[in-house]
């Protein structure tokens, strides 16, 4: 009981005070009395105020980053789509390009009857053995594929024959290869011979005839005396010419238009038509 009334006599005397400061405050005796609470209280106001805006300021500069990273993300699947798009639209004009190229050559190669035919194909393998030189295309007996057919890149560029025909892919001689031989021109001065692969890498103008002109830098093309082989198609140039008194026949070095170590999609020549 008695602690009851204590209680209630400090409850009493802190009331009094309260009015007598609000009072006093009225009156204007308190404001020595606030400024100095106020600069004393303000340092660590201050210091809660920073550590309160430092914490809302890390988890504020965490969402950023949330925010940032979901962001990225997005950007890095729309360049990646983008990238996609663009590559498709690449090899569509380079396909289209390269159909061009060969219909161009196909209309420039007409003759008044007949005219060549083509079938687009690729290469799907090449031949581990150096010395065989020889590739794999994606076209076999259901395609109407034949031994000996001539093989070309767009224009006309002749790389090859066929070799060994499947039913759904058949193999490609290269013109590199020792196994290769095509009669052939040159198409200035009609000299008649066989192109050759070498066991180096070279392809060689063979069986010249000594008494027929060669010109350095003229083209050599296709005969059209070979089944499966029209005339016309391109296979290089007359890069160096190899003659002797002594030997019967003469011979040229060939610089070849194909670059075998790039062969993506070929043309098999199907029929005349």
């Amino acid at each position: 009981m008695q602690k009851k009334v204590i209680d209630f006599k400090t409850l009493f005397f802190l009331v009094i005070i309260l009015f007598i400061m609000i009072f006093l405050d009225r009156q204007g005796y308190m404001q020595n009395a606030k400024g100095a609470l106020f600069s004393f209280f303000s340092p660590i106001q201050s210091r809660l105020y920073s550590s309160s805006s430092g914490v809302v300021n890390f988890f504020k500069t965490l969402e950023d980053i949330g925010d940032f990273k979901e962001e990225n993300e997005k950007l890095q699947e729309e360049n990646i789509q983008l990238t996609f798009e663009i590559s498709k639209l690449q090899e569509v004009s380079r396909e289209n390009e390269l159909l061009s190229k060969q219909l161009k050559f196909k209309e420039n190669l007409c003759g008044e009857e007949d005219c060549i035919a083509f079938e687009k194909g690729s290469v799907i393998s090449r031949s581990p053995d150096s010395y065989e030189k020889s590739v794999v295309i994606n076209l076999g007996s259901v395609d109407g594929v034949e031994k000996n057919r001539a093989i070309t890149i767009a224009g006309g560029v002749m790389i090859g024959k066929v070799s060994e025909v499947f039913e759904n892919y058949s193999k490609v001689t290269l013109l590199t290869s020792p196994q290769s031989s095509v009669n052939c021109l040159s198409q200035t001065t009609r000299a008649n011979g066989l192109v050759k692969g070498q066991y180096g890498t070279g392809v060689e103008l063979e069986m010249i005839d000594q008494s027929e002109e060669l010109i350095k830098g003229d083209l050599i093309i296709t005969s059209g005396f070979e089944e499966g082989v029209p005339g016309g198609l391109v296979l290089g140039r007359i890069a160096e010419i190899e003659e002797s008194p002594n030997v019967v026949f003469k011979s040229a070095e060939i610089e070849l238009f194909s670059d075998f170590s790039r062969l993506e999609e070929i043309f098999l020549v199907t029929k005349n038509e």
